[in-house]
């Protein structure tokens, strides 16, 4: 069974391996998304909240880069 064939539990937060690549939508363009209320624990894993221009949709992924210096 692929991972994403089935139901993805909402509480979990979506990553987003390379490429990187919408898997609702296949876009490539992302902004940062608003901060929620565990973005901060995140954040000492390396996750960076970012949203799909295109769908909408919140994903998370890897960075080692702070958001500042982007």
């Amino acid at each position: 069974m692929s991972a994403h064939d089935g139901v993805w539990p909402a509480w979990m937060p979506r990553l987003i391996l390379i490429p990187r690549e919408c898997p609702s939508c296949a876009s490539h363009k992302f902004k940062h998304a608003e901060l929620r209320r565990f973005d901060g624990l995140l954040a000492m894993f390396a996750l960076k909240p970012v949203r799909c221009m295109f769908c909408w949709r919140r994903y998370y992924w890897f960075t080692l880069r702070s958001r500042d210096a982007e």
